[in-house]
Order: structure tokens, then C-alpha cells, then sequence
């Protein structure tokens, strides 16, 4: 098929022109291809990468694939992703019936009618439209503070694909960025995120792509007991809707699956390039009041709020393993958070090769605060524990176990003893000062520690499932385990307090007495902590009066 720019009325047609640039799995080729290209070569599994994607699009890109393929089939009552791209094709016009010319898989189509993620323009005039928006990155959702992280309005002579991604960021991820600007309904709040958690199965990205979607339509009828959308025949692509600014849509007019538009704005052609037309809203598009974006979205987790519960908002320090182990492993109990759908490992998936992908784009009040992305491995024994023959409760236990005791060795030990190296006076008289510079650098080390932590936490827990799980007794080999983390905790947080003490500017004398009195300060801590948990005996632990348990493992 050629590329197609222009056809009639109709600019950059998604379904025939070839704008999207995608490397193959093999890394033999670079080709150009179609949206049905695009969905037929995920269907073979023979896609790489997406070149022209900036990490963050990532998840939403992903995401919106899948849930257009989703409604596709759906609408064909079909369970099965078609190999080649004239049948793709097809499937995506008898989403738009009434745009059988592809118009709203087109960049650019005539103002009254749809284009692709942009509502067509009651009265069809762009004069109310008044934002000029020159390059796709500043459509995007991406703002920061000092503009050094990924620079602005650079995008000069972008192509027809950038802004194909920007439109899809833009409309399916962005939050609240002002006074008529609002957000979408799938996060918890204008300044919150859309995360992406989902198992990734071995091969490419088509391999993901093609698990998503038939688990999607697996689950659906289980998720739509628990919503108020449509079981069939609910609005799926938002931006068929015509929008004045002046009304929202209702959930219980759309389908559970809904690929959502949350801005007005359309592309146009300006003295040959394209330029984006925009202008606010008085309300948001979809009427997602007390959602708290619990929104049936299959990648998103749910955490409680009271006795209902919300969207995961991801934090600045992103998917750092403390933050990620409630998330991957929550336990059963009624407070845990509700893992997203397609995180959820089925008997269907490998028992090998398999990953926990986590993306995010974290949004504070008027910048971004960061991209995270992180793969987690899970290894056959631990697909065994939290699959559908989960021992979820245990599994549970023991990660949170593991992060109680790095906390612990951070807070309780690491902390107090590069406080004593910080505050040590450089006068004979050994004065002190216990002041926020001393702090902060004690701070400092213990976030040291997290990262080394970080790197290895879940090597170390798959291993540790693995051993627990295929232990003769394993109750015996609770203690054993847990004490060579703690050993391990304790060789990373010596590490992180030597590192800081190199650094501490005294006489050779003097830095000498402080490195042995954070030594000492360490020696302590650690006993009183930590001895305890010793199968071989020692100093008895938990002096502080803080309550441990243990937990068997799968």
C-alpha cells in the first residue's frame, strides 16, 4: 500500500497513509505502515519498536491499540486478531458507520466531522479555536519546571506520526492544566496519573499486545457487574461525539472500554505543515465526579478510599521497590490495594519468561515530576504463588517482610549512625550539632541505601520464593532466609555509611574517632534490631517493643 497524504477532503488518513515508523522484531528492517499494518504485525508478533515514540507515550500507545482492537472485535463479535491489515481495516470502519471513509482515522478531515482523537466542531468554524499550538510537544502533555528534563517546542519539522502520538498522550493522559483545561476521567484527580501495570509474556511487543487484548475480552463481563456502563452498544471512541465545551457525557452512555478525548482541538494544514487548532472547555468531557478514576481501566490499580476505592496515584519517588511491593503483591485483605486486571497472571501465560511491567507518568501542579517505568521478572515459582492458584496471603507477607526489614536497617540503624559521623564536632571540647545540614546528609546515606536496595530487592525475592518453594520444610527455612537478607541488608548498609564517612572532612585523628563511633553507633543499632532474628543465636532483638510476625511462602 503507498502512502497516502492527501485523500480528497480527507489529510494524512490513518487507515491507508503510512506514517507510523516500526522496526521489525528481528532488527532486520525499518518500514512505514498503516494503523490495520500496525495491528496485523502486533497480531504476527513481529514488532520491536515504535522508533518515533518518546517513554512516555509508551503505556498509552499500548493502551489505546488495545482498546481500539478491543471494540473492534467486540463490534464483530469476533475473538480473534486477524493476521492482515485489509480485515484490520475493515473491523476499524464498522467502528465509524458514519464516517465510512475513514474521516475519523484521519489527522485532518473537514471541521464539522470527526478526526482521529479530535470531536468534531459545532457551527464548523476554527475561529473558536483560538490557541496555535506549532509542534506536537507542546501539544503533549509534558510540562516542566526548568525545562532541562526533555526540552520544549523543539519538534520543528516533525512528521505526521508525532503528532499521530502527541494526540494520543494528550487525550487519553493528560490531567488538569488550568482554568478550562481538564483531564481525563481514568486517574484520581487533575493532578494524579494514569498508570500502566501489566504482565508481559516472552516475545515482542505483539506477544503483550496479543494477551491484552483476549484478556480483555476474557474479563469483561466480570468488570461490567461492577460499572454503570453499557453491555453493548455504549459510546467507545469518545471523539465520534460532536463537543461544544458546554456538556459532559455520562459513563452509562459509554463502553467499558472507551478510548476518551479530555481537550478540544484539531489539526490543520498551515502553509504545508501542521499546526493545532485548540481552545478549553467549560466542563470536562466525560462526567467522572466521585470516580476517583476507578473507571473499570484494565491496567490501572485500585487502592481503599474509605469504604470505596481509587485509582492508584503514582508518587515522585516513582516504582522504587517499597512502593512497588504493595502494588505487585497485595495480600487478600479487604484494605489491600486491587491489583489492575491485566496484572494478574493467568493459567494461560508462560511459565516462563513472564514480567510485571509498571509505567507512569507522575504529574504534580503544573509540572511533571518524572517518567518511571519498571520490570519486574517473576520466575516460574513465583507465577506459581500469585497465579490463580495463588497463595497471595503468604507471597504478601514475605515481601512486605523484606521491606520492613530494609526500613528498619535505613531508619533505625543506617540513619542514627551517619548522623553521629555528621554531627561529630571539630572542636577539643567535642561539641555537637544535631542541625538540618547534619540531617539532611544522613538522609542522604539512607537513600543510598535505598538504591542499592533497589537494584537487587526483586533478584533477591524471586530467589528467596524459589528457595521456599521448593524446600522440604518450609517452616524450617523461614528463619535461615530471613536472616541472610538481614546479612545482606547490613553488608549494603555498611557500604552506604563508609561511602559517606570517605567523605567527611576532619584531620586523620579525628576522622578515625568518628568512623569508630559510627561503627559502634551501627554495631548497637543492629543488635538491638536484628540479632534476635539469628537461627544461630545471639543478642535478642525487637528491644524497641515492635511487634514482628513471620510467614510461610509457596
Amino acid at each position: 500500500m503507498t502512502p497516502s497524504i492527501m485523500t480528497g477532503d480527507l489529510g494524512f488518513p490513518l487507515l491507508d497513509s503510512q506514517v507510523f515508523t516500526v522496526e521489525a522484531l528481528d532488527r532486520s528492517k525499518i518500514v512505514k505502515m498503516t494503523l490495520p499494518e500496525v495491528l496485523a504485525s502486533l497480531s504476527r508478533d513481529e514488532i520491536g519498536v515504535f522508533p518515533g515514540l518518546r517513554p512516555h507515550q509508551r503505556h498509552v500507545w499500548h493502551a489505546f491499540l488495545c482498546q481500539i482492537a478491543t471494540l473492534a472485535l467486540l463490534k464483530a463479535g469476533s475473538a480473534t486478531l486477524p493476521a492482515d491489515g485489509d480485515t484490520w481495516r475493515r473491523l476499524l470502519l464498522a467502528l465509524t458507520p458514519e464516517d465510512p471513509d475513514g474521516a475519523a482515522w484521519a489527522l485532518i478531515s473537514p471541521i464539522r466531522r470527526p478526526a482521529f482523537l479530535q470531536p468534531p466542531v459545532p457551527g464548523g468554524s476554527l475561529d473558536v479555536l483560538k490557541n496555535i499550538v506549532l509542534t506536537p510537544d507542546s501539544l503533549d502533555v509534558l510540562l516542566t519546571s526548568k525545562n532541562h528534563d526533555i526540552k520544549g517546542e523543539v519538534m520543528v519539522n516533525a512528521s505526521p506520526e508525532h503528532w499521530a502520538y502527541a494526540l494520543v498522550s494528550l487525550q487519553t493522559q493528560e490531567g488538569f492544566s488550568g482554568n478550562t483545561l481538564y483531564g481525563i476521567s481514568r486517574m484520581n484527580g487533575g493532578f494524579a496519573s494514569r498508570p500502566g501495570i501489566g504482565v508481559v509474556p516472552p516475545g515482542g511487543l505483539g506477544a503483550r499486545f496479543q494477551r491484552d487484548v483476549l484478556r480483555i475480552l476474557d474479563i469483561r463481563p466480570r468488570a461490567l457487574a461492577s460499572y454503570q456502563y453499557l453491555s453493548s452498544g455504549g459510546l467507545g471512541l469518545v471523539w465520534l461525539r460532536a463537543w461544544d465545551g458546554n456538556t459532559s457525557l455520562r459513563l452509562d452512555e459509554l463502553d467499558l472500554y472507551y478510548v476518551e478525548i479530555c481537550r478540544r482541538v484539531r489539526l490543520v494544514m498551515h502553509e504545508g505543515e501542521i499546526i493545532a487548532r485548540t481552545v478549553g472547555s467549560k466542563v470536562a468531557r466525560i462526567d467522572a465526579k466521585g470516580l476517583a478514576g476507578d473507571s473499570g481501566d484494565p491496567w490501572t490499580p485500585l487502592v481503599p478510599d474509605g469504604g470505596a476505592r481509587k485509582a492508584l496515584t503514582v508518587s515522585g519517588d516513582g516504582f522504587m521497590y517499597h512502593r512497588l511491593v504493595p502494588i505487585l503483591f497485595p495480600g487478600t485483605a479487604p484494605t489491600a490495594i486491587r491489583p489492575a486486571p491485566l496484572q494478574e497472571i493467568a493459567d494461560s501465560d508462560a511459565d516462563e519468561g513472564l514480567s510485571i511491567l509498571a509505567r507512569a507518568l507522575v504529574r504534580g501542579q503544573g509540572v511533571t515530576e518524572g517518567y518511571h517505568e519498571r520490570r519486574v521478572p517473576v520466575s516460574r515459582a513465583l507465577k506459581r504463588a500469585i497465579g490463580p492458584k495463588r497463595m497471595a496471603d503468604e507471597v504478601a507477607a514475605l515481601a512486605s517482610l523484606m521491606v520492613e526489614d530494609a526500613g528498619t536497617m535505613g531508619k533505625k540503624v543506617l540513619f542514627p549512625s551517619a548522623l553521629t559521623a555528621f554531627t561529630a564536632a571539630p572542636s577539643a571540647g567535642e561539641r555537637k550539632r544535631d542541625d538540618a545540614s547534619a540531617t539532611a546528609r544522613a538522609g542522604n546515606v539512607v537513600a543510598r541505601f535505598q538504591e542499592l536496595v533497589d537494584d537487587v530487592f526483586f533478584v533477591r525475592f524471586n530467589e528467596v520464593v524459589t528457595r521456599m518453594a521448593t524446600a522440604p520444610d518450609r517452616s524450617a527455612e523461614q528463619a535461615p532466609v530471613r536472616w541472610e537478607w538481614i546479612t545482606e541488608l547490613r553488608t549494603m548498609a555498611l557500604a552506604a555509611l563508609m561511602e559517606a564517612l570517605a567523605g567527611v572532612p576532619s584531620g586523620a585523628m579525628r576522622r578515625d574517632r568518628t568512623r569508630v563511633r559510627a561503627e559502634r553507633r551501627f554495631a548497637n543499632a543492629f543488635m538491638r534490631y536484628f540479632a534476635g532474628y539469628n537461627p544461630a543465636g545471639g543478642t535478642p532483638g525487637n528491644t524497641s517493643g515492635t511487634g514482628r510476625t513471620s510467614a510461610s511462602v509457596p
